[in-house]
């Protein structure tokens, strides 16, 4: 009777035990309320991690199981470093180390980034004429397992050797499911429960089995909680700090560059546009009405290049009807006088022969004959003679506006010849900057074309609130094309000195205050509150607030400035 007793006091306690484990809700279901639980600092990495800097490179691996992903940049701009050579070497033992190209990463797999402890990383690096040597340590905490975080004191009683013979896997859920074995076969095999015993302890440790199932339900999934666990998530310490991991610094594309002091001059900018030089241009018209005709290689292209006195064709005059009759009298007129004289002359001449005239009256009526024989014969070549259209300069076609046959007036400019080695700026100057102060400037042409310019002149009339400065292209690295848009930069005014950061380094604290993002470790950035004013349209003057030397993050801090 006692053992019967004995056994039926087990599975009563047994069964209590279970109840008690699926009510106490170790893994907290709804709300996701996982008791006294210890996370981590805000901002603090989560994935073991091995930082090491230099003077030229900084280095910053990430574990992630055995693999190590190391994120390498320079310590001057914070540039991805992606073709060097690295030499990795963990407590002693060399580690292969592979680029990934397709993050701009390289990897090291090792099974010492499992063991649990602190390993020396001994870095050799090689990139072009640059070698480098950085040493850290690598420290693996001793349950470094990234989903261990809601397990309860339950499960983690339970050694890893029985759960990896079982075959489930090192989660809270295998564990669970694992102890809950384990409970109904030591029931089975201590208690020698019958086969009515097994189904009513399975149907008290029923609730416990579906919780731990439960864990992983759709919309919530209790697994690998990877952003948790590669500690890459971007967030601001109670200090203040903000730590910004390597891959998020390479998806915000963060760049840096140290605070120097430096002296320049102030700049502005104007609009204006290219044009060409009226010593080195020209234009082709007729001055008679007519119909073109084209040269005989037919008509010039655009692009081809003249010389001063080529043929580009010729224009044939036409005659309205009334300049037909005009020229029509003009020539009955002509050819009766001609008549006269001819008759006069030859009657003249007659005398001549007797004495009667004097020989200057013959000659006079000669040369009056000879003129109007002149001036019909030019009269008549008007009216079929071609105007020949020749190139004024040396340079290039830039306009053709004209086809074979066309007719055309005076005011119809045919051709347009240019110059491009000598082309000119006109800038729209309004109350920016006082016109006679400009000594340099330069001219910007597109999205990355910069070209040099000298001052010419400047008009000295208002045209529309605005008046117009005239400078000459030094030099142009691309041909240039008269009429296209340019920003013309130009310094004027006493050199400053102090430290000139691009207004992209500048954000805006919640406080109003400005602030740029210093980078004191290569994953943690401190805000400084810094006085400035404008300097130009792309730079900002800082006037307190900020050392020469600090490292400061020039591109895309106000994203950084969005950490929260």
């Amino acid at each position: 009777m006692r053992a019967p007793l004995l056994r039926r006091l087990a599975l009563v306690c047994i069964f209590v035990i279970a109840a008690i484990l699926s009510a106490g809700n170790p893994l907290a279901h709804e709300g996701h309320d996982h008791g006294a639980e210890t996370r981590p600092t805000p901002g603090a990495p989560t994935s073991p991690r091995v930082v090491a800097t230099s003077e030229t490179y900084q280095f910053v691996g990430i574990v992630e199981g055995e693999v190590l992903v190391i994120y390498l940049d320079r310590a001057a701009d914070n540039t991805p470093v992606t073709t060097a050579k690295i030499e990795l070497t963990l407590d002693g033992e060399p580690t292969k180390v592979e680029p990934n190209q397709r993050d701009s990463t390289y990897e090291a797999t090792s099974q010492l980034l499992r063991k649990p402890g602190s390993h020396e990383v001994l870095v050799k690096l090689s990139d072009g004429s640059t070698n480098d040597l950085l040493v850290g340590a690598l420290v693996i905490p001793a349950r470094a397992r990234s989903a261990e975080g809601p397990a309860s004191s339950i499960w983690r009683m339970l050694p890893d050797a029985l759960v990896t013979r079982l075959g489930l896997s090192e989660t809270p859920t295998g564990y669970l499911v694992g102890f809950m074995l384990v409970i109904i076969l030591l029931a089975a095999a201590v208690l020698r429960v019958r086969r009515k015993g097994l189904f009513l302890l399975a149907a008290a440790l029923g609730p416990m089995i579906a919780s731990a199932f439960a864990l992983a339900h759709e919309g919530h999934d209790h697994g690998p909680d990877l952003s948790a666990s590669t500690g890459n998530s971007p967030a601001r310490r109670p200090d203040g700090s903000i730590f910004l991991p390597k891959p998020t610094q390479r998806l915000l594309a963060i760049r840096t560059r140290s605070a120097v002091v430096e002296t320049r001059t102030r700049t502005v900018r104007f609009n204006g546009r290219i044009v060409a030089n009226p010593n080195r241009s020209g234009v082709i018209q007729s001055t008679i009405q007519g119909r073109y005709q084209a040269p005989e290689g037919g008509v010039p292209p655009l692009g081809a290049r003249v010389k001063a006195g080529d043929l580009l064709g010729s224009v044939a005059p036409s005659f309205a009807s009334i300049d037909s009759s005009d020229m029509a009298q003009t020539l009955g007129n002509l050819d009766q006088e001609i008549a006269l004289n001819r008759t006069k002359l030859a009657r003249q001449e007659q005398l001549l022969k007797s004495n009667v005239v004097a020989r200057a009256t013959v000659e006079d009526i000669r040369t009056l004959l000879e003129g109007l024989e002149r001036r019909r014969r030019e009269l008549l070549a008007a009216k079929v003679r071609p105007e020949e259209l020749r190139a004024p300069v040396d340079g290039v076609i830039a306009a053709t506006r004209v086809v074979a046959g066309q007719v055309v007036a005076q005011s119809d400019q045919l051709f347009q010849i240019i110059d491009p080695t000598s082309l000119l700026v006109e800038a729209l100057v309004f109350d920016q900057i006082n016109p006679d102060a400009v000594d340099v400037a330069t001219a910007t042409v597109g999205a990355d074309t910069t070209v040099k310019l000298k001052f010419i002149g400047r008009s000295r009339a208002l045209q529309q609130q605005y008046s117009i400065m005239q400078f000459h292209i030094v030099e142009a690295p691309v041909p240039l094309n008269v009429g296209a848009p340019v920003t013309v930069i130009a310094s004027s005014g006493a050199p400053v000195t102090g430290i000139l950061l691009p207004r992209s380094a500048l954000a805006q604290a919640p406080n109003g205050q400005t602030v740029v993002f210093t980078q004191k470790e290569p994953e943690i950035f401190i805000p400084r509150a810094v006085r400035a004013e404008a300097f130009d349209s792309q730079n900002a003057l800082i006037t307190g607030g900020l050392q020469p030397g600090e490292k400061v993050v020039v591109e895309n801090a106000p994203l950084i400035n969005q950490v929260r």
